[in-house]
């Protein structure tokens, strides 16, 4: 995104890119990554990268659970 910004010349706070950054995303990516705590852009972008990750683990899961074994005595 940053590089996008520098090739079209636009020069804006990283507070304000960080903000149109957090109102593009996925609605329940931005209320997870709402809750962590981040220094600047970059790391934001790590968050949600990480975040994403595990909503996905989360709903694969989900559609394919573990099979579950019972030993028979």
């Amino acid at each position: 995104m940053e590089l996008y910004m520098m090739r079209a010349r636009v020069r804006e706070k990283e507070r304000t890119i960080i903000t149109m950054f957090q109102s593009g995303l996925n609605l329940e990516i931005r209320d997870n990554v709402e809750l962590l705590t981040y220094k600047d852009l970059n790391e934001l972008v790590q968050l949600c990268i990480w975040v994403e990750q595990q909503i996905k683990r989360k709903l694969l899961t989900r559609r394919n659970p573990l099979p579950f074994y019972t030993l028979k005595t």
